[in-house]
């Protein structure tokens, strides 16, 4: 009897009609479960305390107590926003059964509760979770060697798949607000309370998988529940990665089902750091590669783009599944064919393929945190000044509150302090930025000429909208590289000079004695031109471009209303302050 299969859609829906029309895509195109699970952000988690941006990376998490909220624990979370998040799943999960799919869904558990909970209820208290250098105090997820805290999980979990028919959860944990007791993983390292110390990581996570696979049977369901404690660079949890020997089946630990096997394949995109820019070839490849080694649950994340072209692939790739780089392409160049017509695939193509190989110049940044400076750190709208710290209230609190920065101003004015690491430091890194940016702003104007052919040639004025929109797309995120290779040449130049310097003004002619003053005109110059044309690119498109929400809402990972406005500001800032270069480098006298 061949084992089941599971292809799963995560997709993004403003409204309901839209997830019901996603839906029905996904299952034309072969999925058998469609993610539920992305819910509105947990504003009340920052409400608490506006100067600790820890809450930013965990508000946009479906933890299962965001959805089924204990009776324990109704005095000290949210149960109207409970009850909202709830409903929104609810709904979207008739409307799958409706059609004829599955839901499944993503969490992050055990993730961190109130801390009052655990001054009422001290036996509770887990593995402290937060990231020390990015949180102003400490958070504690909850001990799942407890067994009144696994039996709220199993409660809710029971309560959850009852009213949904969920058959499918992936965890994640030791990030975002999660830990797990005793776990090399944790950013604040292995910690817990004394009482489960000792007990086997493999014996708590098979536990904490137990509970959860209990409660859906409860419920009448038989789940299939992936959880992984291992994440990125951190130190790999060893104990749960031998847990799979305990796991029953339906259940990967750390990637392992309970024959040894890696079931389960999580395709992703590149950073979506601008909606709707294609990413088709990373799917073919990813999704070629999943079929290859035989993955029994595929789960695929599709964005929002113009073209539609990554639904378009998977209906080609259900008729001819693709292995090599020449399926890739017969199959990208038969999707191309669809949407724009015979006489301009070629150019569609050629377009597809360049915006893959720009993502790829620019993966080369490293650790890929470098974008997250545009939105975490704000230099999308932030000035690059000598001495942020003169800056008046109303020049620095647009953007201040909104920095991933927890630690003292002296961090925060840092450009290149992305969540306390280093990672395009001194003269070499923001080089090898710079030209790593230059290559792939290189293949996105190619990119760009592709599509401006096809809107020299057709007649279709759908797809001339397209790819005039996808240009303006490129044109933001080579904006984006532009702003990142100037935020670190910039940053270098700060760090190149002594503030406590006085420039000598001396009447020798012809003085030219330090670069350095050349070097701040050229970057701050280059940063404010390309602030103006970016503002000019996004305003009246933000929301096909960002997160963006109201003014009361603007977070850490989402921009407010007024972004283009700010931008603009950035570049009159950085103006207003160009003098501010005579006080540490001597002047020119030529």
């Amino acid at each position: 009897m061949s084992e089941e299969k599971k292809l799963m859609y995560n997709v993004k829906a403003e409204t309901m009609e839209e997830f019901r029309e996603l839906a029905l895509q996904a299952k034309a195109s072969g999925a058998t479960h469609v993610f539920v699970s992305d819910l509105p952000r947990s504003w009340w988690m920052w409400a608490r305390d506006f100067k600790d941006p820890y809450p930013n990376w965990c508000m946009g998490h479906a933890q299962i107590f965001k959805l089924v909220c204990p009776p324990e624990l109704e005095d000290y979370l949210p149960v109207d926003f409970i009850h909202e998040c709830f409903a929104l799943v609810k709904e979207r999960c008739d409307i799958l059964k409706e059609i004829g799919l599955k839901p499944a869904m993503h969490s992050n558990e055990p993730f961190w509760l109130p801390e009052q909970v655990y001054r009422d209820h001290p036996s509770w208290r887990g593995a402290r979770c937060d990231h020390p250098r990015r949180a102003t105090k400490p958070y504690y997820s909850p001990c799942v060697d407890n067994p009144e805290v696994l039996g709220m999980y199993r409660r809710a979990v029971c309560e959850l798949v009852k009213a949904t028919g969920i058959d499918y959860i992936s965890f994640m944990s030791n990030d975002s607000g999660g830990g797990l007791c005793w776990s090399n993983g944790t950013y604040v390292g292995p910690n817990g309370p004394e009482c489960c110390r000792t007990r086997s990581m493999s014996d708590r996570v098979c536990g904490f998988v137990n509970a959860i696979t209990d409660g859906a049977a409860e419920a009448g369901v038989q789940i299939t529940v992936s959880f992984n404690a291992n994440i990125g660079f951190k130190e790999e949890e060893i104990g749960a990665n031998v847990a799979w020997h305990s796991a029953r089946d339906h259940q990967i630990i750390n990637g392992r089902d309970n024959k040894g096997r890696r079931p389960v394949a999580m395709l992703n995109r590149h950073g979506d750091w601008i909606h709707g820019i294609p990413d088709i070839f990373q799917l073919a490849q990813s999704l070629g590669g999943a079929l290859d080694e035989n993955k029994r649950y595929i789960s695929l994340y599709l964005g929002k783009d113009d073209f539609n072209e990554d639904w378009e692939y998977l209906k080609v790739a259900a008729g001819k599944e693709a292995h090599s780089w020449l399926d890739y392409m017969e199959n990208v160049h038969s999707v191309a064919a669809h949407l724009v017509g015979d006489a301009l695939a070629d150019q569609l193509t050629d377009a597809f393929y360049y915006i893959y190989e720009g993502e790829q110049h620019f993966s080369h940044d490293g650790l890929g945190l470098i974008m997250y400076g545009c939105y975490h750190q704000r230099w999308i709208n932030r000035p690059f000044v000598l001495f942020p710290e003169e800056l008046a209230e109303e020049d620095r609190s647009y953007y201040r509150r909104f920095q991933f920065q927890a630690l003292d101003e002296a961090h925060a004015n840092d450009l290149m302090d992305m969540q306390n690491i280093e990672c395009a430091r001194g003269f070499s890194a923001a080089f090898l930025l710079s030209e790593t940016s230059k290559k792939a702003i290189a293949s996105f104007n190619k990119a760009i000429g592709k599509l401006d052919e096809i809107i020299g040639a057709t007649a279709d004025e759908s797809v001339k909208a397209k790819c005039e929109m996808l240009i303006r797309r490129l044109k933001v995120y080579q904006s984006l590289m532009k702003t990142c290779a100037n935020a670190a040449a910039f940053q270098d130049l700060k760090d190149r000079t002594d503030f406590d310097y006085v420039p000598p003004l001396e009447c020798r002619w012809p003085t030219r004695n330090d670069p350095r003053i050349e070097q701040f005109q050229n970057i701050t110059r280059a940063e404010i031109d390309n602030a103006y044309e970016l503002a000019d690119l996004i305003e009246g498109y933000e929301k096909q471009l960002f997160n963006v929400t109201d003014e009361e809402h603007e977070d850490i990972f989402t921009f407010g209303p007024h972004l283009a406005a700010q931008i603009r500001r950035k570049a009159e800032i950085m103006l207003d302050r160009q003098l501010d270069a005579n006080r540490v480098y001597e002047r020119h006298n030529i």
